[in-house]
């Protein structure tokens, strides 16, 4: 292993891929430079594939990505968390601060001796999410018992919990009563979007010829296929166009195609590969609205989120209709600064692309105050400030009760699917 340049003073753990065109890599970002603020040098150990490099030195950020994977899921989860505990032990002494984004890289921290101050980001926990991915999960009850063992035992024994939705600390404090405290704090938007700015929806003084976006992935609780129904709806009486841009590939992105051919819109929607925030922001610019038809599944319901699609769309001064849900109505207020639309059904959600692409005006109104509610709510500098508050506090608060045992491996296991 390469010897780094200077020791940490904090370490940020993902089992993810870093960086890739995806909200998930903005978010981690975002992250790790609120950390560098404070606790530079930072120590990044992620997720790498094809040519990334294993190893980063960005000056006051280095990256350790795990590039050796495993095609079974949960066994490249337990050997990622070996890896986490043999990067992070040789350094540990000289660390105040460990944040982590799942159990896998947790469990390890817990072991490391007191002194190091631990929060845990924890807005999608395995054993709410491994179901969708592999459908045999839900009958593997052993299994099942064991993850959340080790996600109980990462809320209760860090010094804060972050999470970025009030919908998830509520889930969070029914799963573990014990749990450390919780702080919700949203995602922030890449300056780009604040940059890309001027203050309103772009509606044509005609109300012809408008574009709206979808950004996002294509998985089926984003809801991108809602969209697609509902300007079906009113593709013919309307000079409009949608733009979908998406990191999305593979059977995903040909049924998507499939269902836009079906619908007769292949000339008024373009489908564009996923972009880098400094491409992304213009584009979203050029847009008269954004739409998040977020599905109402568990997913969004009961594990909750703050879509990062929403927080850029109302940085750039673009309005937003989304799903009315419990997560939307802590980012948007419908009629002010973005429109709410009932889940069931698929008119709602036409209408409401309706109302705005013949309605400049309040198009223009809605954009205007969602980029000042982006501005004092999302904005990278009050984001930061409160995720340093937390930091601090979690530092302060100092490592309670000494290192947690957790054997290694933690679970025996075979994947599904």
């Amino acid at each position: 292993m390469r010897r780094m340049v200077r020791k940490p003073r904090s370490v940020y753990v993902a089992f993810e891929a870093f960086p890739r065109l995806k909200g998930a890599s903005a978010h981690i970002a975002s992250m790790v430079r609120a950390l560098a603020e404070d606790f530079s040098p930072v120590l990044l150990v992620c997720l790498g594939y094809g040519d990334m490099p294993a190893y980063q030195d960005l000056g006051d950020v280095q990256i350790r990505r795990f590039m050796a994977g495993h095609p079974n899921m949960l066994r490249r989860a337990v050997a990622f968390g070996r890896f986490v505990h043999d990067t992070v032990a040789p350094v540990a002494g000289g660390l105040e601060l460990a944040v982590f984004r799942d159990p896998w890289s947790g469990l390890p921290l817990l072991e490391m001796e007191p002194g190091v101050a631990l929060v845990f980001e924890a807005n999608a926990l395995p054993s709410w999410e491994l179901g969708s991915t592999y459908p045999r999960f839900g009958r593997r009850v052993a299994l099942q018992a064991k993850i959340r063992d080790g996600e109980r035992r990462c809320l209760r024994g860090v010094e804060r919990v972050l999470v970025v939705s009030g919908v998830t600390a509520k889930a969070l404090r029914a799963l573990e009563p014990r749990c450390a405290p919780i702080a919700v704090i949203p995602n922030s938007a890449d300056p780009v979007f604040e940059a890309a700015a001027g203050g309103g929806g772009a509606v044509p003084e005609s109300g012809a010829g408008a574009t709206f976006g979808y950004v996002g992935s294509l998985h089926p609780w984003q809801g991108v296929e809602r969209a697609v129904d509902a300007f079906s709806l009113i593709a013919r009486g309307v000079d409009a166009r949608m733009v979908i841009v998406t990191a999305g590939r593979g059977p995903a992105w040909k049924a998507l195609r499939r269902r836009i051919r079906k619908k007769r819109l292949t000339e008024v929607v373009d489908l564009i590969p996923g972009l880098p925030p400094e491409r992304l922001a213009p584009l979203v610019r050029t847009c008269a609205f954004t739409v998040a038809p977020l599905q109402e599944t568990s997913r969004n319901v009961v594990q909750g989120c703050c879509p990062v699609k929403i927080v850029e769309s109302m940085a750039a001064g673009v309005p937003v209709i989304a799903t009315d849900l419990a997560v939307t109505r802590e980012m948007i207020s419908s009629g002010r600064d973005g429109l709410l639309v009932d889940p069931s059904g698929v008119r709602p959600l036409a209408e409401a692309m309706l109302r705005l692409l013949n309605d400049r005006r309040l198009c223009t109104r809605l954009g205007r105050n969602a980029r000042e509610t982006a501005r004092v709510r999302f904005s990278r500098e009050v984001v930061h400030e409160r995720l340093r508050g937390v930091f601090w506090d979690a530092v302060r608060a100092g490592r309670v009760g000494g290192p947690v045992p957790v054997a290694m491996p933690w679970f025996e296991c075979q994947a599904d699917g």
